[in-house]
């Protein structure tokens, strides 16, 4: 295809090559949801009866909440910076101004779908995998995982070293409320980093962290390292079960001010005994975690400010894990590793894309518009 300039016949015309360009040049974004689809297909295919995500629906959920949430996020956190740091005269008008951008001048746009679409695939692939890893490899690791976590911390689980700390109602319940905090970070950072003006290298970065990270984690360790995770250790009939004590304060707590992951804990495990259908139980990674780790390795190149934001919301989401009894301290500490392997590996791998020909071509074209 011609490169995309001024002598191009028509303004529509324009648009519709830089439109069929974007995904031309970026096809790497479709990498990593075909490999985790195929890895899928070779551990799925060996069940009797397994379902699949039907792309419309998953589609469907991407943009009716998904892609809403970070909008409404990115212009909140708009509206703050021209309130508080740009100071235009008027910065209900200035915020107008970049939301009829996008329609005037549909760059940010063209620059999203690829990535959006290669992410419709990727959360197929999710979505098909996650409830059917206990039929693929029972949990098996759980009493493993609770022996290293005491043998990592002095003989000590690591919930009981925190519950100085953090068991009061007010604390746990601000823990609780920075947990689900995590799905608002997800979709904003989708948002920010998906709607660039150009296909840059930390934008590729970022997607392509995220992508290895859960495929790598979320995916394939998390079937070789099958677990449930604290919550369920009961569950699952071990005994003696090291983590009562956590839940017969969290259950305490929730009579006197709402714990509303208790209700998730127990829904999840619901649809794992086939009450309801299945949502999914997996322990080993933490991708809470993971995915904390890579918004902070991401957002300190946009600003110093979110750099440190985030960083210490990873803290907080790594010891929530353990004190909300969702993860063992171990799942989270692989999780830390896997966000800085994908980091690094997915930084090598924006570098090289990043001199290919055709997004050069791609981002000239881009600016052009």
């Amino acid at each position: 295809m011609a490169y995309i300039d001024s002598t191009s016949p028509s303004r529509a015309s324009r648009v519709f090559s830089l439109f069929m360009l974007s995904f031309r040049a970026q096809w790497f974004f479709f990498a990593i949801p075909s490999l985790y689809l195929f890895t899928n297909w070779l551990m799925l295919s060996r069940l009797p009866k397994h379902g699949t995500a039907p792309v419309f629906l998953v589609l469907l959920d991407l943009l009716s909440f998904a892609l809403p949430v970070g909008f409404i996020v990115m212009v909140i956190i708009r509206l703050i910076q021209y309130a508080v740091v740009i100071k235009p005269e008027s910065p209900i008008k200035a915020l107008g101004a970049d939301i009829a951008s996008l329609v005037m001048r549909p760059r940010l746009v063209i620059n999203a779908l690829p990535v959006f679409t290669a992410m419709v695939f990727f959360n197929k692939a999710m979505i098909e995998l996650k409830p059917a890893i206990p039929a693929i490899n029972p949990f098996a690791w759980d009493v493993s995982f609770m022996a290293w976590d005491r043998a990592l911390h002095f003989g000590m689980d690591p919930w009981v070293i925190l519950q100085p700390l953090l068991g009061f109602d007010y604390v746990t319940f601000a823990i609780n409320m920075a947990y689900n905090f995590w799905f608002v970070a997800l979709f904003s950072a989708w948002f920010w980093f998906g709607f660039q003006k150009q296909a840059n290298e930390l934008r590729t970065r970022f997607f392509l962290s995220y992508m290895l990270a859960w495929w790598i984690g979320g995916g394939l360790l998390a079937v070789l390292f099958s677990s449930a995770g604290p919550v369920y250790y009961d569950e699952l009939g071990l005994t003696p079960d090291p983590y009562a004590g956590l839940f017969a304060y969290l259950n305490d707590a929730n009579t006197r001010i709402p714990l509303w992951f208790l209700d998730t804990q127990q829904m999840l495990w619901d649809g794992y005994i086939g009450k309801i259908p299945a949502l999914g139980i997996s322990a080993m990674p933490s991708m809470h975690n993971a995915s904390a780790v890579l918004f902070a390795l991401a957002f300190r190149h946009v600003s110093r400010g979110l750099g440190w934001f985030f960083t210490g919301y990873a803290v907080v989401i790594l010891v929530g894990s353990v004190h909300l009894g969702w993860h063992y301290a171990i799942d989270g500490y692989a999780g830390i590793l896997i966000a800085l392997f994908s980091w690094w590996l997915a930084g090598l791998m924006a570098r090289w894309l990043g001199q290919l020909p055709a997004l050069r071509r791609y981002n000239e074209g881009l600016a052009s518009l």
